[in-house]
């Protein structure tokens, strides 16, 4: 997979695979790339050279909509509810895309809304909910669509400690209930505990892939880390 933005090559012929019901983590400094791969993959993006094989089906260059339909779903780094909403209506939203009366999906968006721990924050409007919350109104919300790979952008951003322990033991609840998951983040604890498998981006390349061991022996990723000042 290639793409550039005018003279930055932001993505140099990378190429990887995840393995269906792990956890998949994506990481790598600043401007690795990390955040276009993640559009490329969701559709908001065309690569300039390259594929993206999902369960056998090429689905390069689909549309949002399509990829969603295809399995996959995406949370953003920024926050993307509908703020004036509802949590039920939030988690709803992500189940319209499929045909059939709205009254009937209720049921599983509050099945959903148990396993994230707002079944009794339901009729909170968004706006009105504190960070974490919010989270897991996003985490909902892409559940909602019944994804196949579940891409998570930053999800343990901007949280404290005892928050982001929180998060992780949603996620590996997903993994062990056999969602396939690819995650990015720049907490490198969590994400060193959560992994299955680790991908380094490094200036639009891979710079490593493998194990979490295999990749805290690395020296090649400790001294890109430490170059850009972020090694946790």
């Amino acid at each position: 997979m290639s793409k550039r933005f005018g003279g930055l090559q932001a993505l140099d012929n990378v190429s990887f695979s995840i393995e269906e019901g792990k956890i998949s983590s994506l990481i790598g400094p600043n401007g690795a790339g990390k955040t276009t791969l993640f559009n490329i993959i969701a559709g908001t993006l065309r690569p300039d050279s390259g594929k993206i094989l999902f369960a056998g089906e090429d689905i390069t260059g689909m549309r949002p909509y399509e990829v969603c339909r295809r399995g996959i779903a995406r949370t953003y780094q920024l926050k993307t509810l509908f703020p004036n909403l509802t949590v039920f209506e939030n988690v709803l939203a992500g189940m319209l895309k499929e045909p059939g009366p709205v009254e009937d999906k209720y049921e599983k968006v509050f099945e959903i809304l148990e396993f994230v721990g707002l079944a009794d924050k339901a009729n909170v409007v968004v706006s009105n909910l504190p960070p974490l919350e919010a989270k897991f109104v996003e985490l909902g919300r892409a559940l909602a669509t019944w994804p196949k790979l579940l891409l998570l952008d930053e999800l343990i951003g901007g949280l404290i400690p005892s928050e982001t322990e929180q998060i992780c033991e949603v996620v590996m609840e997903l993994r062990d209930r056999g969602m396939t998951i690819l995650q990015v983040s720049h907490e490198m604890g969590p994400i060193m505990r959560t992994s299955d498998w680790v991908i380094v981006l490094n200036r639009g390349q891979v710079l490593a892939t493998g194990t979490v061991e295999e990749i805290q022996a690395n020296e090649a990723v400790h001294e890109v880390y430490l170059e850009a000042g972020e090694y946790d």
